[in-house]
């Protein structure tokens, strides 16, 4: 079969599924280094590792003379499948496993992203990107950064300056803050998601100019059409004056003061054509009259429904209209960043390929990647945006559609599971497997197959069975005919040999015991004290019930209902594993080196230098000391401070440390103050980032305090394996995960439509735009058909995932399954209609378990553990604590063959190369010392060397005709280029300068020479040309003696 497509519901071995026919391929294929010829892509290094795990550990299982009853019926079930027997495939096994010992690079199983970056790494040539090229995650950060350079333009460009104060009235107006960089952000981030990406592109060639004559256009129909609705009201008004129609002769006077709102421009609901009919009261003589206008008036108000249709909908594109018009600007400024970092973001890949390299010949894309792939896998199909898709057919349609010499036809195997499609905002459809799951096939090969994998693995058959019927019914929540079939027909798995488990549905009760232990914090609710309570609750009886904690997860929808959850557990001494606890800000260490690294970086920084110094006093002293010994050093200086903690057997300077590079002052830090605990995993993960950006970046202190503010802060380690707490995590974390116990706390998230941006076509021809881009609400509705299936079209899809995130969370149960949700009660004792997931809930109970108010509890199957605890047999290996760190100074490289040559005059010249060396280390005369220590450092000279290279510095900073070069008042640049316009970069040894004078000096060996002269000339020429007089020029030549020439 050429193309196979495997829909996969939850824990129905999708997995399992996919290294069978990886395996098969490897058997059945004459050579043993098919593998080279088959791409397998996912999307998580996880997923990676563990598909490329398993198909090694089958193949080395099947090597084994004894193996087990699971490897036997596994090798059964394919040698009935490839028409092998079970010795062949043995045989087989042992020659691909050698093969792919000693070719393991070609085992090509990799993420998406990696593929698509290998795609752009061999095309750098013909896409004109730099072939060293950075790949940046944070996207973000680069975005916001345009957005920036972008509002710093305010000021100089005129057009850029009135739009942007506009939008600031206009927020302010709205009582917003006027600050507008995040109204850009929110609109300028949809340029990176692929699927506004297409849509930006027709709006490419507008300028700012051009979008401001656009708004202007449309502020002119808005005027209109309140003319018109003006003018018909007023027709209508004047016909109650004329007939002496008052607000007695209308039912209610409804109508009467509808007309009334709409010539005073005030909102109303009603509708008097589609809706609602003109009514008359018995008692009223009118009734004729009225009958014979009511034609009449609803033609009028036919023509002011539409124009209020309109305007409503021109309101909602004016509102995006400002940032819209910057969208190209700040592109631009974007792009610009991207070029002058020498990085290209992850996000951009998939447009660059789709752009560029997709109507490329595949044959020509196979030959520049230099491998020829037969088979294709992709994993985890309904995260595959339409752009990644796309940029695959070409090369799958190619392989689908030949074969080789050997007669081998190319294959391609997707597998995924549309309903747990809940990545749609970076791009993720289940739309496009649904479509390929029917009649579409994108490939001149039309040999398809759909399978659906029928069986649920993971969960016991009480979970299995309530989210059968669950799912089954939440289907009738579409209209959408394609979403209904998915849940009807694929929500319905067949359960497996696993009997029992356990399913409960909990609502908030009123009277809920509220646990003491939660904290009295103006930020937590009352409801939110029930949920903690009630997770607690739940905890603690499934501990009761034989399970431990490391069994348990706790998922959420929203990042602050995990927060609540972690603090609270933690108050109740419940040990927890959650995003929270991994963030390495939270450690106290990492804590305390960014406040001393802030300290470093500004002196005057006091809450910095008694975060860290309190710290230290924790560590040093009694808890009844601490007072004290922040009262004895906060005011003390930097020399008194530094013998004060050398008492304390904490040796630092604190300028040492600032002279240092990033990484070596943290280490510094490191060693002085957390010696003990250099192995707690935030501390080395923390000295591993520091290391990354001293290496790539070259960062200061400066700049890495800035980048931790912005973005390094996020930093997380990764989660550790077997750990006994409990997990809280977000149900998009969760996904492909499994636990025993699944407890969904604070399940009431509102139902009602999210106001997302979308792009709806614009039909009036004389607005200059193709399309705009407006908040997804009911005025789309009411505007038109087209709109209408726009919004129609969306608000099913927000249902779909709605419902998505939903199937996800319940599906991660293996045993027992515990929903906690909450809903409102009016004053009549009716539960409230405004709808949220308890809706859900509430409704299907109402089928299935006879659901009332007063019964908050429901539950399905036995909550006793039947599975057997799982065992941890992996020893945990204990990184030990380095006692003495390695002193650099010991070590020296001899850089400079003075220190290696013996000639007289090898020695004089490199003597004379390694004090100009030193001299450019130094900008003042107390600078003495720090040059020879960082020459020491980098190997320049040598401790034997150090008093004669210090007596003949001496002799120069010091020396009376040199007193200017070296005036500690004055402004000192050394090594420093100078560019001009049509003059090569300049690099004098040392300038100075001091009231618009400038003082030249340069270092020479061996003896003078015209071409010296020539050169500081050309550099006082140069400098001249900035105003700058140039006061002195002299030469310095270094030997045994010195020769100053002044010229």
């Amino acid at each position: 079969m050429a193309f196979q497509l495997y829909n996969a519901s939850a824990g129905s071995g999708k997995t399992y599924t996919l290294t069978k026919e990886y395996l098969k391929i490897l058997l059945v294929a004459p050579a043993n280094d098919a593998y080279k010829k088959i791409l397998a892509i996912t999307f998580t290094n996880k997923a990676v590792e563990e598909m490329k795990s398993r198909i090694v550990e089958s193949l080395i299982a099947f090597t084994e003379e004894e193996v087990s009853e699971k490897t036997a019926d596994f090798m059964q079930e394919i040698a009935s499948e490839i028409k092998l027997d079970v010795h062949s495939i043995q045989v087989k096994s042992r020659k691909i496993l050698k093969n792919l010992i000693h070719n393991y690079a070609a085992f090509d199983i990799s993420t998406i992203d990696k593929f698509t970056h290998r795609i752009i790494r061999t095309f750098t040539h013909d896409l004109n990107l730099p072939t060293n090229f950075d790949v940046t995650l944070d996207t973000d950060e680069l975005l916001k950064n345009a957005i920036d350079v972008v509002v710093a333009k305010a000021g100089e460009d005129k057009q850029l300056t009135d739009i942007l104060i506009n939008f600031a009235k206009n927020k302010t107006d709205d009582d917003k803050s006027w600050d507008v960089t995040l109204d850009l952000y929110e609109v300028s981030k949809l340029i990176l998601n692929e699927e506004h990406f297409f849509n930006f592109g027709k709006l490419s060639d507008k300028s700012v100019d051009d979008f401001s004559k656009i708004a202007e256009k449309i502020k002119l129909k808005i005027e209109s059409n309140k003319s018109k609705i003006k003018e018909n009201s007023k027709k209508i008004l004047d016909d109650f004056t004329a007939n002496n129609l008052t607000k007695d002769d209308f039912d209610r006077g409804t109508f009467y003061n509808h007309i009334v709102n709409l010539f005073h421009e005030k909102a109303t609901d009603y509708d008097f054509v589609n809706d609602r009919e003109i009514t008359v009261p018995k008692k009223s003589n009118n009734l004729e009259v009225v009958e014979s206008f009511s034609a009449s008036w609803k033609q009028k108000l036919s023509i002011i429904y539409s124009a209020q249709n309109e305007n409503a909908l021109f309101d909602l594109i004016i509102k995006n209209m400002i940032p819209l018009s910057l969208i190209n600007v700040i592109y631009q400024e974007y792009k610009q960043l991207q070029e002058d970092q020498n990085v290209l973001s992850i996000s951009d890949f998939n447009t660059i390929i789709h752009n560029e390299i997709k109507d490329q010949p595949a044959p020509f894309i196979y030959e520049r990647l230099g491998d020829r792939y037969r088979h294709y896998f992709i994993d985890e199909f309904q995260d595959t945006s339409q752009l990644q898709w796309e940029n695959f057919v070409p090369l799958i349609d190619n392989a689908l559609a030949s074969e080789d010499l050997d007669g081998t036809k190319g294959s391609l195997m997707i597998v995924g599971d549309p309903k747990q499609s809940i990545y749609r905002w970076r791009g993720g459809k289940a739309e496009q497997f649904i479509d390929l799951s029917n009649e579409e096939n994108p490939f001149s090969n039309k040999d398809k197959r759909v399978k659906n994998l029928p069986k649920n693995y993971r969960s016991y058959s009480e979970v299995i069975d309530f989210n059968n019927q669950f799912f089954q019914f939440l289907s009738g929540e579409f209209t959408n005919e394609a979403y209904q079939k998915l849940y009807q027909e694929t929500a319905n798995q067949e359960v497996n040999a696993k009997k029992g488990g356990f399913v409960s549905v909990s609502f908030l009760n009123d009277n809920i015991e509220i646990n003491d232990e939660i904290a009295d914090d103006e930020n937590i609710t009352e409801k939110d004290k029930q949920y903690l309570s009630k997770t607690l609750e739940i905890i603690q009886s499934s501990i009761a019930n034989g399970f431990e904690y490391s069994d348990i997860v706790l998922l959420t929808r929203k990042t602050r209902n995990g927060v609540l959850l972690a603090n609270f557990l933690t108050e109740n001494n419940i040990p927890i594993i959650s995003s929270e606890t991994l963030l390495i800000q939270n450690a106290s260490e990492v804590k305390f080196i960014i406040n001393f690294l802030e300290y470093l970086n500004s002196a005057n920084n006091q809450e910095s230098k008694i975060n860290w110094l309190y710290y230290v006093a924790k560590e040093k002293v009694s808890k009844q000391e601490i007072h004290q010994f922040i009262t004895e050093t906060k005011d003390l200086s930097e020399t008194d401070l530094e013998k004060y903690l050398s008492d304390f057997e904490c040796k630092i300077s604190f300028e040492n440390c600032r002279k240092k590079s990033l990484y070596e002052a943290v280490e510094n830090i490191v060693h002085v103050f957390l010696k003990e605990k250099t192995t707690i995993s935030y501390v080395q993960y923390f000295l591993d980032l520091v290391l990354e950006r001293n290496v790539k970046y070259q960062t200061s202190i400066a700049d890495f305090l800035e980048y931790w503010k912005k973005t390094g802060f996020k930093q997380s380690i990764p989660s550790p394996e077997g750990e006994k707490a409990i997990r809280i995590m977000t149900i998009h974390k969760s996904k492909g995960l499994e636990f025993p116990v699944v407890i969904y706390p604070f399940a009431d998230d509102s139902l009602n439509p999210r106001t997302n941006n979308i792009w709806i076509p614009m039909e009036d021809e004389s607005v200059d735009m193709p399309q705009a881009l407006v908040k997804n609400t009911k005025v789309l509705e009411k505007y038109n058909d087209k709109t209408n299936e726009i919004y129609q079209t969306k608000s099913q899809e927000e249902i779909l995932d709605t419902i998505n995130v939903l199937y996800v969370a319940l599906t991660r149960a293996e045993e027992q399954l515990h929903i906690i949700s909450s809903y409102k009660v009016t004053a009549k004792g009716e539960i409230s209609t405004s709808k949220t997931l308890a809706t859900y809930f509430i409704n299907f109970l109402e089928q299935n378990a006879n659901f009332s108010i007063e019964q908050k509890d429901y539950v399905f199957g036995n909550p006793e553990r039947k599975s057997q605890p799982k065992l941890f047999s992996k020893n945990k290996a204990e990184i030990h604590a380095v006692e003495n760190a390695l002193d650099f100074s010991s070590i020296k490289i001899a850089k400079k063959e003075a220190l290696m040559w013996g000639t007289l005059q090898q020695d004089a010249i490199e003597f004379g190369n390694i004090l100009h060396q030193i001299l450019s280390y130094i900008i003042t005369k107390n600078d003495l010392q720090f040059a020879l220590t960082k020459s020491l450092e980098e190997g320049l000279i040598q401790h034997s060397q150090k008093t004669i290279f210090e007596e003949k510095v001496n002799q120069i900073i010091n020396h009376p005709e040199l007193e200017d070069f070296f005036n500690p008042s004055y402004t000192v640049f050394t090594e420093h280029n100078i560019i001009s316009p049509n003059e090569v970069n300049l690099k004098p040894d040392r300038l100075v300068i001091h009231n618009n004078e400038a003082f030249l000096i340069d270092y020479k060996t061996g003896l003078p020479e015209e071409k010296h002269k020539n050169q500081i000339e050309n550099y006082a020429r140069v400098i001249e040309k900035m105003s700058v007089n140039v006061s002195k020029k002299v030469l310095l030549y270094i030997g045994e003696e010195l020769k100053i020439i002044h010229l």
